[in-house]
């Protein structure tokens, strides 16, 4: 099997490298650049948000602003200007935000990486490689509220998870607003090779009864992602001194008291010292490291519903240490999942960047204590995850259209227990300008491999391959798409996110639209099938075939609904296929200034009910909403519900509530509460038994803000669980965090 998978590989490859080689066609016309004036040793910009030094008096203004939404290349009446300077430590970008009716702009203080689209903003993407595959960006609100990360071409994605030092102020005025952005060379990632390459795109969002996106260049609606026609950044000299260390330690001052039902409390208190390191010691690499890295003060994960599924949830990275280089560690699959490594005691990590080449290394030494994956066709099984340590590493080459990589995952864990192994190719190729292809080989061998009681254990070794392939052709007027997932039985991957295995699946998708036809701006006609099968027996897994529509139109609305009427799913190997037949769908939309955001999806019907091998009725549903009720003050409820019925009478009900409210004091300083409460309830059944779980947690933290580098947190939070019922478990906890960067404290003094 090994052996015509790396055969079938090698000739795509081979085919994908003839094709790049053999391609032709018209290049598109270079966009107009945007040109830098460096700014003389004697000349300071002050950070207040306006344009009112001399300096910006020098600096050419661009002004060809395309409008992409609601309807591309329409004038919108919202001109916007940018101009760059620089000098030896950083880049500067002013730009001039014009508004026909400046009392209508919305400029709510929000916090750190929640600048969107619900708010008037600017958004500024550096690509410092000149490659046009991936871009920092940094967005600024017209409040001065700011937002960083990373935008990625191969799958026109952005991520909010990685930041960046950098500075910026807003300033309002009778014509509308404007914005300073500061961005030291430091924290910008490029090579030497690259100068004079350097690429820069600038988009606004007026959000209005329309929601209006402009950029400074023209970003067609079929373009393959929003990159695609960055233009270039001339004039910037690179300083001779690019090198820097970044050394900030932490102090945790923690006191915890945890009980559980029939034993007396326990009391600990303690201080914990963290330090994370950042070394730049040339421009194309960066070194990172922490150690006894401290969390506290990380948000709490939003609840999810898992009472009528057999897989594994995923849950999002939050972590700051594991966010740099999240472009290069992004492939086809989650093949890197952090989220994985429970209680790091100590990270390295190093990433280089070149013109055509770059990689990253990392190396975690982890306590566990959290769940590894046991995939399945039909579910996950669990084992418990003892200590480890992990290597992992992943490269990317840029070779014309092509854009090929790698990746290695070694997972040892302590004891001489065993280890897992995934490693394998990946391939990413820009076809033409409608059409891109990506695909991956994974091959695993694992030795660590689970007991009766769920305790890994040194046993036989199993192997096992993924093979991945998507391709996705889109024009301005439809798109398809086709995705196939090749799982085997024995494929895991313990540092990967992999809830599933040994299945063949295929996903298809063709949908077209017509723009601007009535109320609507975009209104999409929809047909998708995915089936997936059992590679031993060949049964059916799931299978689903459904039409359905999407449409946006004013008010930032956006609406699906789909028609499942051929929907099935197996619960086990040997039982009888459940089918389904229910209705689906979203809506969202931003009422009004004051009710910025509300997110719902459902789905009601005849269900299945996976624990019972029953199909019932039921519903699911979620919302979500963000109030503003004052300037300083949100709030943002979420509810997720689900339940079933058998016979007239409700067998299964999950509910999931959370409250997070912030008080804004000012920019820099906040005050949030997260309140969460968790409701399963499932009556006993032949097969089945009866599950009565509650959870309650509650917090609240005080955070205020200097810099990406000196941040104090303090905070107590509180959680209750009982599964099941009357057993439970408790815990309170009060903490002091500061954490300072120790070159900024010594400008300070």
């Amino acid at each position: 099997m090994r052996g015509n998978i790396s055969r079938a590989l090698r000739a795509v490859i081979s085919a994908c490298v003839a094709a790049a080689a053999t391609a032709t066609g018209a290049q598109p016309a270079e966009p107009a650049p945007i040109t830098a004036v460096r700014l003389s040793p004697d000349e300071k910009i002050p950070l207040d948000g306006t344009l009112s030094h001399p300096a910006w008096q020098r600096a050419p203004i661009h002004r060809d602003f395309v409008a992409r939404e609601p309807k591309y290349g329409e004038q919108t009446g919202y001109e916007t200007w940018v101009q760059v300077l620089y000098d030896d430590r950083a880049i500067y970008v002013g730009v001039t935000a014009l508004d026909p009716k400046p009392e209508l702009i919305r400029d709510p203080l929000v916090r750190h990486d929640l600048v969107l689209r619900t708010q008037d903003h600017i958004v500024v993407y550096i690509d410092a490689i000149g490659k046009k595959q991936s871009a920092q960006f940094f967005r600024i609100g017209a409040s001065g509220s700011t937002a960083d990360g990373m935008q990625t071409a191969a799958d026109d994605s952005e991520d909010f998870a990685p930041d960046f030092e950098f500075d910026s102020a807003a300033a309002h005025n009778d014509k509308g607003y404007t914005t300073v952005l500061r961005v030291p060379f430091a924290s910008l990632r490029y090579t030497r090779e690259t100068e004079g390459n350097w690429r820069i795109m600038v988009a606004r969002r007026v959000p209005r009864e329309q929601f209006y996106w402009i950029t400074s260049v023209p970003v067609p609606l079929d373009s393959p992602n929003v990159l695609v026609n960055m233009q270039p950044l001339r004039g910037i000299e690179l300083p001779k001194d690019s090198g820097f260390l970044s050394v900030r330690p932490s102090f945790t001052v923690r006191r915890e008291r945890t009980q559980d039902s029939g034993s007396p409390a326990v009391t600990n208190s303690g201080l914990q010292a963290t330090l994370d390191l950042k070394w730049r010691p040339t421009p194309d690499l960066v070194v990172d490291a922490t150690i006894r890295p401290d969390f506290s003060q990380i948000d709490l994960d939003v609840p999810q519903l898992g009472g009528n599924t057999r897989y594994a949830l995923y849950y999002p990275e939050k972590r700051p240490f594991f966010f740099e280089a999240s472009d290069v560690l992004r492939s086809p699959t989650d093949a890197l999942y952090t989220r994985s490594f429970t209680a790091p005691i100590w990270g390295l990590r190093a990433t280089w960047r070149g013109i055509a080449h770059a990689g990253t290394a990392i190396a975690v030494d982890d306590r566990g204590g959290g769940l590894v994956l046991l995939p399945g066709a039909y579910g996950t099984n669990y084992a418990d995850q003892p200590s480890s340590r992990t290597i992992a590493a992943r490269q990317l080459s840029d070779v014309g259209p092509l854009q090929i990589g790698g990746i290695v995952a070694a997972r040892r864990y302590d004891r001489d227990i065993g280890e897992n192994v995934v490693m394998g190719p990946d391939l990413g190729w820009q076809v033409n300008d409608s059409l891109r292809v990506r695909a991956q080989w994974l091959h695993s061998h694992t030795t660590a491999q689970p007991d009766a009681l769920g305790n890994l254990q040194l046993g036989p070794a199993t192997d096992g391959d993924r093979l991945y392939l998507r391709a996705v052709n889109q024009t301005e007027r439809d798109q398809a798409d086709i995705t196939l997932n090749d799982i085997g039985a024995g494929f895991r991957h313990d540092t990967g996110f992999v809830n599933q295995a040994g299945v063949r699946a295929a996903e298809t998708h063709y949908g077209f639209n017509r723009r601007q036809w009535g109320p609507f701006n975009e209104f999409w006609f929809n047909f998708n099938l995915n089936h997936a099968r059992d590679r031993q027996t060949g049964e059916t897994v799931k299978t689903d075939l459904f039409p359905g529509v999407w449409f946006s139109s004013a008010h930032n609305t956006q609406a699906s609904i789909e028609l499942h009427g051929a929907s099935a799913v197996r619960a086990a190997s040997g039982a009888p296929l459940l089918h389904e037949h229910y209705l689906s769908g979203t809506y969202s939309v931003t009422p009004a200034e004051w009710f910025p955001l509300l997110d719902s999806s459902f789905a009601v019907g005849r269900l299945a009910d996976v624990l019972a091998n029953r199909v019932r009725p039921g519903a699911r549903a979620s919302a979500m909403t963000r109030l503003r009720p004052w300037k300083a003050l949100e709030f943002e409820p979420r509810v997720s519900y689900a339940d079933l019925y058998n016979d007239g009478r409700q067998t299964y009900r999950e509910t999931a509530v959370s409250l997070n409210a912030v008080w804004f004091l000012d920019a820099s300083r906040n005050l949030r509460v997260i309140v969460q409460r968790t409701l399963l309830d499932r009556l006993p059944e032949p097969s089945v038994a009866s599950e009565h779980d509650r959870g309650k947690v509650a917090s609240v933290t005080y955070t205020w803000r200097r810099s990406m580098g000196t941040v104090l947190y303090a905070g107590a939070s509180y959680s209750k669980s009982a599964s099941p019922l009357p057993a439970y478990s408790r815990g309170a906890e009060a903490f002091v965090k500061l954490q300072f960067d120790l070159d900024e404290v010594r400008r300070m003094l």
